[in-house]
């Protein structure tokens, strides 16, 4: 208890920052807050919902590619200056979406910069800062600062729903732009830079030494244990995935109103930020790939409750929670793998890797039930080869054994 009070003690400005940078992060900004938006820009637009969806998709490949390019900045730069120019450039497009003449084009190429703009602060590092202020409490501190995805999915509509719905909607981007710049402040004043202010932060020589300690990113592309990881996450995100952009239509093909199944569903933000701490916590104290298959395999029963249980309430609520415990733990579960297998040396590399791919990977989610859902018209064998899926994917992380120890260079 001790050593656990000391961490927070000298990490906890970081701390906070970090949770501050994930909630406003590009990562989950654009996804959380189109939602709350579709009406408005389908009326605008005069474009079908489902047309108007592939922005998302466009968001994702940003988001890859953006992943990407984070990582090769923090390779070379300080991340001060990294998250402070892309929070600006990210909250000056969310205002250009304000002004400019909008259309379908115009708004695909939009959210598909929007993440490459906001490059320097994607999870990516938001989670490296953690990692290099936390050592024995990892886990929990990159759940904390990841419990930021579940504060904006529940927030966003809250806030937006101040304009959407009205003749002045648009000016629910110039809310959004705000998100970023009050992080940005908040950066300028907090966030330590190098040499004495991290000292003062809370890093240690022995965490400056951690910094060094790991494989090249060479080295970690060769490794067994990167692609194990990687193909365990897709496997078991595209279902996580799948469930979440389907559990109110599921709901009502088995009996509940659109109002009674949206209730339901609010279920999930909650159990989202409860997966990321219960997950945070308990791969501080055990196995970390024991822990991911735990969480990780959760879809998996979510998947026969919502084919087998009877349709009451309290069983569709129980599958709701068990999917967002999963979809609440995946990326601090990947952020705590990937620096404990492969150390610090390459994280921003490494970690941008992983999370362009499973995100590509994940992306192609619409493209696997999509056609399954149309030949059979219900969601029977989509919630039989979900189940399939995850029980394949989630018991792969227990191959990954214990954790190396690396030596400094």
């Amino acid at each position: 208890m001790g050593q656990l009070d000391k961490e927070f003690r000298s990490g906890w400005k970081i701390l906070l920052v970090a949770l501050l940078g994930v909630t406003t992060s590009p990562h989950y900004l654009g996804l959380y807050s189109f939602g709350p938006l579709v009406q408005d820009l389908r009326a605008a637009l005069d474009v079908p919902i489902g047309e108007l969806q592939l922005a998302i998709t466009f968001n994702f490949v940003g988001i890859a590619a953006g992943s990407q390019l984070a990582g090769w900045l923090l390779g070379r730069f300080e991340a001060r200056p990294v998250i402070l120019l892309s929070l600006v450039l990210f909250s000056a497009l969310y205002a250009a979406l304000g002004i400019i003449e909008l259309t379908r084009d115009v708004l695909y190429l939009f959210y598909l910069v929007l993440p490459l703009a906001g490059s320097g602060a994607l999870l990516i590092t938001w989670t490296q800062i953690t990692c290099q202020h936390f050592e024995n409490h990892r886990g929990l501190a990159l759940a904390i600062i990841l419990t930021g995805g579940g504060i904006i999915s529940t927030a966003a509509p809250l806030i937006l729903s101040t304009v959407v719905g009205t003749e002045h909607w648009r000016y629910a981007f110039f809310i959004l732009a705000l998100m970023p710049l009050s992080t940005f402040f908040i950066c300028l004043i907090a966030l330590p830079k190098t040499g004495k202010e991290q000292s003062a932060a809370g890093i240690s020589s022995q965490s400056e030494d951690n910094l060094e300690r790991g494989l090249t990113f060479a080295e970690v592309l060769r490794t067994w244990r990167f692609w194990t990881i990687i193909t365990a996450s897709i496997l078991v995100i595209i279902v996580v995935l799948s469930l979440i952009t389907n559990i109110v239509p599921l709901l009502v093909e088995r009996g509940f109103s659109q109002a009674s199944a949206n209730q339901i569903y609010s279920a999930f933000g909650l159990s989202l930020i409860c997966g990321r701490l219960l997950g945070g916590f308990l791969m501080d104290r055990i196995s970390g790939p024991l822990v991911a298959c735990g969480v990780m395999i959760t879809p998996a029963f979510s998947c026969l409750l919502f084919l087998l249980a009877p349709a009451d309430a309290g069983m569709m609520i129980l599958a709701t929670v068990l999917v967002g415990f999963a979809a609440g733990a995946e990326y601090d579960i990947l952020a705590f793998l990937v620096s404990r297998y492969f150390g610090l040396r390459a994280y921003g590399k490494t970690y941008g890797s992983l999370i362009a791919i499973t995100t590509l990977g994940s992306g192609m989610a619409p493209l696997v039930y999509g056609p399954i859902l149309d030949a059979t018209s219900n969601y029977d064998l989509f919630l039989k080869l979900g189940c399939g899926v995850v029980f394949i994917g989630a018991p792969l992380f227990l191959t990954l054994g214990a954790y190396p120890r690396f030596q400094a260079p």
